[in-house]
């Protein structure tokens, strides 16, 4: 990206220039040049819950085109309005911030400092039988730090979420940048949308994960062999992340502008994961590394990061290609609960036990979630919108499982949204 190149986005049907804005968003600029290139609209409405505040700043930006009104309807939904104003509510009267606070602080510290003695014991001193338990602490900072971090969600100050963000890149050995692609921009705004979420077509066609995805004889067993290919998650992402930044692109999502700080994370992260993960087990114990250290961190790491958010979207009673026209129920209806009660859960988890709260609040820090979700259970059974959750891991784990099985099936069949119209 050149120092004299315009940046714009579309929200709402105008075109803004936010050239400028980059400089003095108070997100900071991870999160705006998301936005740029592209209609950020979904992104701008999941993002602001105070609207208000946001359209002031938005005025005053300058406009580039304008095709239509703004406030496309699937936002000016009483169920979306109510949400909103409640929970706003409950910041304002507990006098918090929706972001992180000393207690993730906190929580974040233990984790790594556990993460890198469980790497030193393991790797180091050679006790092999811990990289299961280390390739476990590793998806665990996947789901409880960088997620809120890419999110803009681990702390108000910038650099905070960006330090927390990049845990993705050197702890994880993933990549900050093509999360925020693949989650932030793609998933979070059109889940379980056949041709938008790229997470409902990636797995394809070994996986199965939409009804609207051509069927195929083997999708009969996958509810079989689905582990399997869930132990290679994160060996995929390492690889898959370096074809996207080569490509300029994630599956259909094109990336934003690329800066030099893109490139110096992107690079850096994964020399560095492959330095750590990589090169230095198999210095110290020759081919032994790979058989008896990585494999072991990376399947069962994999296995477990996999396992614990794909339950969340794919179970019986999930919904597929919503087009309902109401942004808030189709997160709602596509995203399902688990163990709400359970603290051991939603430490590990990052709070992506309470699926539903985090996708129609993403901006949130999970430190929030218990208590956000009952007045978002409440709502729903005021709008008579089923709220989905499992009392526990297993019943939602052998929910997922039964839900493979139907989505293997060939008279599961759907249509995707844009053609339901």
């Amino acid at each position: 990206m050149g120092a004299t190149d315009k940046l714009t986005t579309t929200i709402d049907g105008v075109e803004y220039d936010i050239t400028e804005f980059m400089k003095h968003h108070p997100g900071g600029d991870n999160m705006l040049i998301l936005a740029a290139g592209r209609d950020s609209s979904v992104l701008y409405h999941s993002y602001h819950r105070r609207l208000e505040v946001a359209d002031a700043a938005l005025d005053k930006l300058p406009i580039v085109s304008k095709n239509k009104t703004r406030l496309p309807s699937e936002f000016e939904t009483p169920l979306w309005k109510t949400l909103k104003q409640r929970v706003n509510r409950y910041f304002e009267t507990t006098r918090q911030g929706s972001r992180g606070n000393s207690f993730m602080y906190l929580k974040s510290l233990t984790l790594i400092a556990l993460t890198y003695f469980t790497y030193y014991l393991a790797i180091i001193k050679g006790y092999y039988l811990l990289c299961p338990l280390l390739g476990f602490f590793m998806a665990v900072n996947g789901l409880s730090i960088q997620h809120d971090g890419n999110h803009g969600a681990f702390s108000k100050n910038y650099y905070l979420n960006t330090i927390a963000g990049i845990v993705n890149d050197v702890v994880v050995g993933g990549s900050s940048l093509m999360w925020r692609h693949q989650h932030v921009v793609s998933h979070h705004a059109y889940p379980n949308d056949v041709v938008k979420d790229t997470d409902s077509y990636s797995n394809f066609p070994i996986l199965r994960l939409n009804p609207a995805l051509e069927h195929k004889w083997y999708f009969n067993y996958q509810h079989y062999y689905y582990p399997l290919v869930y132990m290679w998650l994160g060996i995929s992402y390492y690889i898959d992340d370096v074809r996207a930044f080569l490509k300029t692109k994630y599956l259909h999502v094109p990336l934003q502008p690329l800066r030099p700080v893109d490139y110096i994370t992107f690079y850096g992260g994964k020399l560095i994961f492959s330095l750590i993960m990589v090169v230095t087990p198999i210095y110290l114990y020759g081919w032994d590394g790979l058989w008896k250290y990585i494999l072991p961190v990376e399947l069962i790491g994999g296995e477990f990061l996999a396992s614990t958010f794909v339950v969340s979207h794919n179970t019986e009673e999930i919904h597929y290609n919503y087009d309902g026209g109401d942004w808030a129920e189709m997160q709602i209806r596509s995203s399902a609960n688990w163990s709400p009660h359970s603290t051991f859960w939603w430490l590990v988890s990052g709070g992506l036990n309470f699926q539903i709260e985090h996708h129609l609040f993403p901006g949130i820090c999970h430190v929030h979630y218990p208590a956000i979700s009952k007045i978002v259970e409440k709502t729903c059974e005021e709008f008579k919108i089923p709220y989905n959750s499992h009392p526990t891991f297993s019943h939602i784990y052998w929910s997922h499982v039964k839900g493979l099985q139907n989505l293997g099936k060939a008279e599961n069949t759907q249509k995707p949204a844009s053609a339901q119209k």
